[in-house]
């Protein structure tokens, strides 16, 4: 049997996303796509993922291995009137191991996780979501990717279907979300792939002054993270 190359089934994938999107075609409803969404990203232990938050010096990127309940990131924050501080961390179930990188090198310290479920455990507890807070994105928390359930259930949002784009070279559908809950003033906008069902980039704010974008690829890729040498057991 002629099986279909990774490349070919992408290439033919855009083809047909771009096909269709030239034409008239009935658009689905949002909560469903969302749940659909939510289901793909479920399924999935291991991703890259990259943070910028345009309202206050902050960039990330991180691996996450959550089968082995493992993730790694950088960050750089800035600092008013002094060099911006760069880090690596290094985070399993229990603790978190850190080291700066910029403006000076140091060694490793290890601290105890914090209370929040991180971006692992909201993978293993879907249900258990809460709608975001009015706060920028950061990386060790598990509001870093979309809450696509509390999205799909939450009663009195407007959720609409902006346009079909290509993200990361993926065809996708961008969904914005515009919650009814009124200390919740900002809306979230995510960009849905076609192929796959998985979100490729969250955006918090609206689309012309975002707040915190966040993308996402290297879904079901390996990512072999290694301790500290001294904190192998951890």
């Amino acid at each position: 049997m002629k099986t279909w190359p990774a490349r070919s089934f992408r290439a033919l994938s855009v083809f047909l996303f771009l096909l269709l999107s030239a034409g008239c075609r009935h658009t689905p409803d949002g909560r469903q796509v969302f749940l659909q969404s939510e289901a793909a990203l479920d399924a999935v232990r291991s991703f890259s993922m990259h943070i910028e938050n345009r309202g206050e010096p902050y960039w990330a990127d991180a691996e996450f291995a959550c089968d082995q309940d493992i993730m790694r990131y950088v960050t750089v924050q800035g600092i008013a009137n002094a060099p911006s501080l760069k880090t690596e961390h290094i985070q399993t179930a229990n603790f978190i191991f850190t080291r700066t990188l910029e403006p000076e090198a140091g060694g490793w310290g290890r601290s105890r996780k914090p209370i929040d479920p991180g971006v692992c455990g909201r993978l293993k507890s879907p249900s258990n979501q809460a709608l975001p807070a009015n706060r920028y994105i950061t990386v060790d928390q598990a509001g870093s990717l979309p809450p696509l359930f509390a999205f799909a259930n939450e009663q009195g949002a407007t959720i609409t279907h902006q346009r079909d784009e290509l993200c990361g070279g993926l065809p996708c559908e961008v969904w914005t979300i515009r919650h009814g809950v009124a200390d919740l003033d900002r809306p979230e906008t995510v960009w849905i792939s076609v192929v796959d069902r998985l979100p490729r980039r969250y955006v918090e704010g609206e689309l012309d002054h975002p707040i915190s974008v966040v993308t996402y690829a290297e879904y079901g890729q390996p990512f072999h993270i290694q301790l500290p040498p001294s904190d192998v057991g951890y």
